[in-house]
């Protein structure tokens, strides 16, 4: 018996020995093919290729890298499905969810074994600017009795809401400005300085949104006012802004309505 099995059990270890070294195959991808080549956030891309492979069932992940990162945290759906036979066509919609940074992005196809990962380059996406906005201004309290006003000074809370599609923290350098000579007097501290992107305008810098995954962020500043001011008096601010784009390097101003504060 030890005659009969020994040449056989030999050839089941060659045999195995010879799968074992067998190179992997590297997936085989063609007709690539993404349109449009340039979206707003929140529009859809179309994803089509062609994708041959040894054994399906090798391929443990297919998906789409390069996307902006705040898109991709937001929900964008990145994964394809993986294929089903030696030779499969893809051809999928992936919409590209708002906030998505502007810029140009290298979108690469990545498929994963067990053992390896591999990529093929899909192309080159553009994701538009989208000004920023903002939406509303206003201090809280709105207004204050002047005689019940006893110190010096009163404290304010001064918020905004900016939006803007490829994520609320690309609108910068949020600036309070009077909208006339009586609402700069009211205004307290910070102190009033010369902001050069304003032209060496007199304005107080505010607090920034710094949110990248949301398209709208209510931001809040502390503002501190003269108490002891005429009666009956409305005074009126503005907040400016820009947002530059990543494609462009260009700025666009953004502003609101003004803001209005009473005194009683």
């Amino acid at each position: 018996m030890k005659e009969y099995f020994a040449p056989f059990a030999l050839t089941v270890i060659l045999a195995l020995s010879a799968c074992a070294s067998q190179p992997e195959s590297r997936p085989i991808v063609s007709d690539r093919q993404l349109s449009p080549r340039e979206i707003s956030p929140g529009e859809s891309i179309e994803v089509a290729f062609s994708l041959q492979v040894k054994d399906p069932a090798d391929v443990e992940r297919v998906y789409i890298r390069g996307l902006p990162e705040n898109t991709v945290l937001v929900g964008t759906r990145t994964e394809l499905p993986l294929p089903s036979a030696k030779n499969t066509v893809y051809r999928s919609q992936v919409e590209v969810r708002a906030p998505a940074a502007d810029g140009n992005y290298s979108l690469d196809l990545v498929f994963e074994t067990s053992g390896k990962t591999y990529t093929a380059p899909l192309g080159s996406l553009a994701i538009r600017d989208t000004p920023s906005r903002i939406l509303y201004t206003q201090f809280l309290p709105g207004n204050h009795a002047a005689e019940g006003c006893l110190a010096g000074t009163k404290l304010l809370a001064l918020e905004y809401t900016v939006a803007d599609d490829n994520g609320a923290s690309d609108f910068v350098a949020p600036t309070l400005l009077a909208a006339n000579t009586a609402s700069k007097k009211f205004v307290f501290f910070p102190h009033w300085e010369p902001i050069t992107w304003l032209g060496d305008k007199p304005g107080i810098v505010l607090e920034r949104p710094k949110t990248s995954t949301a398209r709208q962020e209510l931001v809040k500043s502390d503002i501190r006012i003269h108490c002891r001011v005429p009666k009956a008096t409305l005074y009126e601010y503005v907040v400016r802004g820009q947002s530059v784009s990543r494609l462009t390097g260009k700025s666009t101003p953004a502003g609101s309505n003004p803001a209005s504060y009473y005194v009683e």
